[in-house]
């Protein structure tokens, strides 16, 4: 191939893709606040990329562990079927019940981490079970918090009634840290990109954080 076909063929290729992830942590909560009616839940997107093509999305994992009436019981004494609920529901929910939905991110990810989600979110589905106040059952049962918390280090902390919803999400956005690529910079494009304009989220900043007083405040809150 002579010098001059083959600088037009390689500038005619379309670039290699490159694919990247992204983490989103979301917390949604009831006005006022309610342990049972506050969730935490998480996604991962991956977005590839190409010289000369917009970004594409090629995969969306979401975790939203919830049992499967969708009834949280604080004093249940058993286990019961949970159900990862998808992500697109899951906001639906919380909304036409009046909530507030809460979105840190998207971070970017690395690689490693990512692979650790999925992973992850197949085992929960699997071979999980479900149980709010579940700080004394086994590791395969656990509520929403500790279903995404709990990937990184599996040891089981104390939450307490105050410590869900946008408490435990802020705690997760801290916990995840070491694994975002620049955390101090949010994508939103990509939230753009898998529909998420489409709801009225409460965009949170990173270090944007919610406390445990912060909740038993909310707790008296009123629209």
């Amino acid at each position: 191939m002579r010098a001059a076909s083959l600088i037009f063929v390689l500038l005619a290729a379309p670039a290699a893709a490159g694919a990247d992830d992204y983490l989103m942590v979301f917390a949604a909560d009831s006005i006022p606040y309610n342990p049972t009616k506050a969730h935490t839940f998480a996604a991962v997107v991956r977005v590839e990329t190409a010289g000369g093509r917009p970004p594409r999305v090629v995969d969306v994992t979401s975790l939203s562990w919830l049992p499967e009436s969708m009834k949280v019981r604080a004093f249940a004494l058993r286990p019961e079927r949970g159900r990862n609920v998808p992500l697109e529901e899951t906001i639906g929910v919380w909304e036409e019940s009046g909530g507030r939905v809460c979105l840190w991110g998207p971070y970017r990810v690395t690689p490693a981490f990512a692979d650790t989600f999925r992973a992850r979110v197949a085992t929960v589905e699997g071979t999980f079970g479900y149980k709010g106040a579940c700080l004394t059952s086994r590791l395969t049962v656990c509520d929403c918090a500790r279903s995404v918390e709990e990937m990184i280090d599996p040891r089981r902390r104390f939450i307490g009634a105050f410590g869900y919803g946008a408490a435990a999400a802020s705690y997760i956005v801290r916990k995840f840290t070491p694994h975002l690529v620049g955390p101090e910079q949010s994508h939103p494009w990509v939230a753009t990109l898998i529909g998420l304009d489409a709801h009225a989220l409460v965009r949170r900043p990173f270090g944007d954080y919610t406390t445990r007083i912060d909740q038993f405040g909310a707790w008296f809150q009123r629209e």
